[in-house]
């Protein structure tokens, strides 16, 4: 099954991936996880979209920014937070070819950083972001 949208073929790329799902499970959330998300999770945001439009079903192109936030909790040293997004930034740098059934041409990676003080007590939040350069159909 070919994506629609670059959201979608993102993620369904990191759940193809054992380097993530060995972390997180299928626990991959498009825009905000679920309330009550077990952790380790990672949450795909689109931080800036690009000038063309993101559907698939027109000849479009783009390179929207994307923000993968990647949270645990701190049990352990390195945390989860921490391994995930650094096999997010390995799996997505400089990407390219058919994924997903939409042509990437690259993928520009940067991060992982650490955002203190943004998730709950106890939690761990790491971020990675991607610059996705695609083409449509």
């Amino acid at each position: 099954m070919a994506a629609t949208y670059i959201d979608e073929a993102l993620i369904l790329h990191a759940l193809t991936l054992t380097a993530i799902t060995s972390i997180v499970n299928q626990r991959v959330y498009h825009i905000e996880a679920q309330q009550d998300a077990k952790k380790p999770y990672v949450v795909l945001n689109l931080v800036a979209p690009s000038d063309d439009s993101e559907d698939f079903l027109h000849t479009d192109h783009g390179q929207p920014l994307f923000q993968w936030t990647c949270v645990s909790d701190r049990t352990k040293t390195p945390c989860d937070a921490f391994l995930v997004a650094h096999a997010i930034k390995a799996a997505f740098r400089n990407l390219s070819g058919s994924v997903q059934g939409i042509t990437i041409r690259y993928i520009w990676t940067t991060g992982p950083r650490e955002i203190p003080g943004v998730g709950k007590e106890g939690e761990v939040v790491c971020i990675v972001e991607s610059e996705v350069h695609y083409v449509g159909l």
